[in-house]
């Protein structure tokens, strides 16, 4: 098993417009003296581990904060302050036409149907119960599409039901029967998974088929002997973007999940940067920051305190207290878990995790607008030297100074009258349709769990990145079982 990052021809932006993925902004800025501030409601950048809940601007709260990176630069790093391009993908720049010609490359046919709102919406060509092929995508900007196969009885959870003790009364007595031990059959791996090279070659024919070219983005490929696939960052004007197209391969080489996205990228303002030195700052003092614009930052904690004062800018917006998450490369022993904030030592100094740059590269970042726009601002990525595992860390930051990103305004609700409702004697389980569960395809893994539990329903992980974990085999009619790859949900089923 293994992962490998392939750099390969940047795209210019003739060619994208060829592609018509790339079109010409016009007459979007108000202030023909410089570019337009940007309102937004929060980014799709990935940040070095930030709370996914924090609003940008918590003012006036404290927050436990065991740890936090402190990130060193290793070597002489580029200025990178020169100004550089902005691209924007507005609502409804996609059609049913462009729906169709996406499911077709994957043999998917038919009537392209609308979803209700109250499930998330979107739209759908084929069952919504797994029964043949289908085609999800987005009624958002980005029109994020998901391809899933017709289910396989086959490829279900793997494992076996085990079957529980029983108590019977002998004599007045209880006397638990334990089962006979029951011998699991071992699963065994696919026939004829791809190679990583073979993987990859028919990638790029996929991507012909669609229009697109392989050597328009930076690849990387996986593979075992479970299965292969392969993620295809898009480069716009030599630029590597958070737009992806991805692609899992199984037995045989058939497509076992494909994703990625509809939405017409359109070129906007030239803005300046902040450049990396100043970048670096701002990833270490706006690590918590989803906004990472110099909005929130976590100061160093005081042995005495054990709490973290959290500072905003005036116009910032108010949070909720959070707990950050640590890294995946802390050690897990060093982690309290499920402790109360109220119950949390006062006198535990903060952990310093240093974090060596050694290289830096320019990279488009996701920041989601107001009006429903998505904007791909100039940014950094910040890279760090490849682990024992052959992964290479990469942080990114945006490069827009503050002036030019507001955050959008809450909402303004009138509060209502608290109600108490009545608590039903019994729990109400709400039963999913295969559609309901489909909706949290193309959702990174966070936000999947998120709207899971707005929505009332029990969500679990039952595979991540190749690999499936041992699950129990009750059906349940309010569950959503998950599979991750990459920090994505590629399939999620009820059950």
């Amino acid at each position: 098993m293994f992962m490998k990052r392939r750099h390969v021809p940047a795209v210019t932006l003739p060619l994208l417009a060829a592609f018509g993925l790339i079109a010409t902004a016009c007459g979007d800025d108000p202030d023909a003296s410089g570019p337009p501030v940007l309102v937004v409601t929060g980014s799709g950048m990935n940040a070095p581990t930030a709370s996914s809940d924090m609003a940008a601007g918590a003012s006036e709260s404290k927050m436990w904060a065991p740890w936090r990176m402190n990130f060193v630069a290793g070597v002489d790093l580029p200025a990178l302050d020169s100004d550089a391009a902005s691209y924007t993908i507005s609502a409804g720049s996609f059609s049913a036409d462009d729906i169709l010609a996406i499911a077709t490359v994957f043999g998917v046919t038919g009537d392209v149907v609308e979803l209700d709102a109250n499930i998330g919406g979107g739209y759908r060509i084929g069952s919504e119960d797994g029964s043949t092929d289908t085609f999800w995508v987005s009624s958002d900007a980005m029109g994020y599409w998901n391809y899933s196969p017709k289910w396989d009885e086959s490829m279900m959870s793997r494992g076996c039901a085990v079957a529980p003790s029983i108590d019977s009364d002998v004599d007045g007595e209880t006397v638990t029967t334990e089962p006979a031990p029951i011998e699991c059959e071992t699963p065994q791996p696919p026939a004829n998974v791809p190679s990583e090279d073979e993987a990859l070659a028919m990638f790029e024919t996929l991507m012909s088929e669609m229009n697109l070219n392989a050597d328009d983005m930076v690849l990387e490929t996986y593979a075992d002997e479970w299965s292969a696939s392969v993620y295809g960052y898009l480069l716009i004007d030599g630029v590597r973007s958070p737009l992806t197209v991805n692609v899992g391969f199984g037995a045989e080489g058939a497509v076992t999940w494909a994703s990625g996205f509809l939405g017409e990228v359109v070129r906007g303002a030239d803005y300046p940067r902040i450049g990396t030195a100043a970048a670096l700052e701002r990833l270490n003092s706006d690590y918590a920051n989803p906004m990472l614009r110099g909005g929130v930052a976590v100061d160093d904690i005081a042995v005495s305190s054990g709490v973290a004062e959290t500072t905003a800018s005036a116009d910032a917006a108010t949070s909720d207290t959070v707990v950050p998450v640590p890294s995946s490369d802390m050690p897990v022993e060093t982690m309290p878990v499920d402790m109360p904030i109220e119950t949390m030592p006062v006198d535990m100094p903060i952990e310093v995790q240093d974090v060596t740059i050694v290289a830096v590269e320019e990279e488009l970042v996701m920041l989601y607008g107001q009006d429903g726009s998505v904007y791909l601002v100039p940014g950094y990525a910040f890279i760090a030297a490849e682990d024992e595992y052959g992964y290479t860390p990469r942080y990114t930051v945006s490069a827009l100074p503050d002036e030019y990103v507001q955050q959008a305004d809450p909402i303004g609700v009138s509060p209502e009258p608290a109600v108490e409702e009545p608590v039903p004697s019994d729990p109400v389980v709400t039963e999913l349709a295969v559609a309901d569960a489909e909706t949290l395809v193309g959702l990174s893994e966070s936000e999947a769990l998120d709207t899971a539990k707005a929505n009332g329903w029990d969500a679990r992980v039952v595979s991540r990145d190749g690999e499936d974990f041992a699950v129990t085999m009750d059906y349940r009619a309010d569950r959503v079982n998950l599979t991750v790859v990459d920090d994505v949900v590629t399939a999620s089923t009820v059950g």
